[in-house]
Parts: structure tokens; sequence; C-alpha cells
């Protein structure tokens, strides 16, 4: 398994909302800044991110990705008045996301005249190993450019999905649209990785064909004793120029990332199993309970045992 595919597997959507807005005349809606991912896909017409250090222009196939829910508005021009997001779904009579998974589409009109602009926007969380390490060195505003032709049919799918859901009441909404939106994400992420503008981080590495060998290595054996210099053979690299090219591509240095990749599996293993410290703790590659307690400890702040009793507490019971 590649290492997207790896992440991908161990992460997942946690609340979730479509919704289409159509827009005409002079309009403006303040997003604000929220915690989670929200996608913006122009499917009709012409408007403006604002947002950032400029306004950006924004045509038919564009797709703004906001990964950390940054403040931003779309808008007809840079000079519209703004209304907000609540005031938006209240006035359309919709529900507003607060984090769980909605129950229908929201169908949202704004603006003063017909619309000619219609976007399809998603929301939700991302919960799980690796949903971190995947996502926080990505820029928090991201605009793909409509020549980006491989996001163009899940997104055209999601719409007709809203349309449909829209004028039905047939059971299974929720599980569909999860599923949906799991899709969106992966297509969407894949698609960053052939961004020239994404520089750094963890999807910045894997579009890098050194760098990437020896991620693989890492995530398909996590437990052995890496090295600058194992890695680097890994990358067919020298290890002065992996170790240089590794820190400028994924943000941290190679023995970084390994520490970083074996704690996040720790806390999936001691959230998600039964199995005990001292298994993980081995399974891992660590050599005593004290160095494992203590790298887990400056990882999390937590030791591994305070870690397991605080996610038992708060996983519901089904």
């Amino acid at each position: 398994m590649d290492v997207l595919s790896e992440i991908f597997s161990s992460i997942r959507i946690d609340g979730s909302a479509l919704a289409e807005m159509r827009c005409g005349g002079d309009w403006g809606v303040d997003m604000g800044a929220g915690d989670g991912i929200i996608f913006h896909y122009i499917t009709e017409g012409e408007c403006w991110l604002l947002g950032g250090t400029t306004p950006t222009r924004l045509s038919a196939g564009d797709l703004v990705v906001a990964m950390h829910w940054p403040a931003h508005a779309l808008a007809s021009s840079p000079e519209s008045p703004l209304q907000t997001a609540l005031d938006l779904v209240t006035e359309n009579h919709s529900e507003f996301w607060t984090g769980g998974t909605l129950d229908r589409p929201n169908i949202l009109t704004a603006g003063t005249d017909t619309p000619d602009v219609r976007l399809l926007c998603s929301l939700f969380t991302l919960k799980g190993r690796g949903a971190s390490i995947l996502i926080d060195r990505l820029p928090a505003l991201m605009h793909l450019s409509a020549k980006d032709q491989s996001l163009a049919p899940p997104l055209r799918m999601a719409l007709d999905f809203i349309h449909y859901e829209s004028q039905t009441t047939r059971p299974g909404y929720v599980a569909v649209a999860s599923r949906l939106v799991d899709l969106l994400f992966i297509q969407v992420l894949r698609a960053v990785i052939e961004q020239p503008t994404i520089q750094i981080g963890l999807l910045a590495g894997l579009a890098d064909p050194n760098v990437s060998r020896a991620l693989a290595a890492i995530h398909s054996s996590p437990s052995s004793n890496w090295t600058v210099a194992t890695l680097a053979r890994e990358a067919c690299l020298s290890r002065t120029t992996f170790a240089e090219r590794f820190r400028q591509m994924v943000g941290l240095t190679p023995i970084q990332y390994v520490g970083r990749w074996r704690m996040t599996i720790a806390e999936d293993l001691l959230s998600q199993s039964n199995q005990t410290i001292e298994q993980i703790r081995t399974q891992l590659g660590y050599g005593s309970s004290f160095v494992f307690a203590r790298a887990f400890r400056a990882h999390s702040g937590q030791s591994p045992r305070e870690y397991r009793r605080k996610a038992q507490t708060e996983t519901p019971e089904t």
C-alpha cells in the first residue's frame, strides 16, 4: 500500500454537510473561520474569493480548499457587502452546520437577482491517525484551477447527488453523503500533490521521487532502526542532500518524521486497540518502556497510560 493510501485508510470524515449556493446580482457571504475543512467548487459563473493577501477571481471549474478554515468570504465583487453564513442559512430556512452530519443537503440562495453563479460547498471535520500529519503544513487557503480536469467527475457527481437528494426523502442520505465527501477529499488531495504551489508538508514530500521513496520505507516499516544514512540509501541520495531535501520538502527532519509517525500509530493503538502499552512499545521499535513513555509525553503532553484512559473515557458507548 502506498503512503497516501495508508494514511487515507486511517482517517475518517467525522460530520459533514453538502450544500449548493445559487447566487445572483450583488451578493457576498462571509464564511468566517471555524474548526474543519471546507471546499467551494464553482460550477457556473464567476465570483471572488476574499481572504489572504489579495482578492482572487474564480470561474467555473475552479475549486477553493480551506484546509484549516481560515476567515474568508465569497462575493460577486471585492466591494460587495457581506452577510454571514449563519444569516444566509437562516434566511433559507436551512440547518446550520455545527460539526455533525446534516440529514439533508442545503440549497441556499443569495443575492439581489436571478442566480447566475452556482457553487458546490462541502464542510467536514477530519479524525483518525494521520489526519494532522497529512494537512498540518498545507496552506490555509488553496485555489485549484479549472485546468485540473481530474477533479471534475467526483465534483459533478456530488452536485448531481445534491440535486437528487433535495427532491426526495429516501433513507440513507447520511451514509451516502459521508462516503461521497470521503471521495471528494481523497480526490482533492491527489490533485493537491500535483500543484507546484505546495512546497512543504507530507504531500510535497510525496511529490518528490526521492523523498517519497524514503517516506514509503518509513511507512512500510516504522519500527525499523531508521537513521539518516539508511533513509538516504532508500532515497538514492547522499546523506547530506537527502537530509536537506527532506527537511525542505516535508518540514521536519527525517528522524523527526519517523518519531511523529510512530507516535501517530501509538495514539491510534492506545485509543482503538486492546494491546498493552508494552506490546505497543515493542511493535514500534522502542527498546525500553522509559524511552517510549518519554517520547510519547514529548509528543502528546501525556503518558501513554493517561492518553489511553482519556481516550477510553471520551469514546462513546456503542
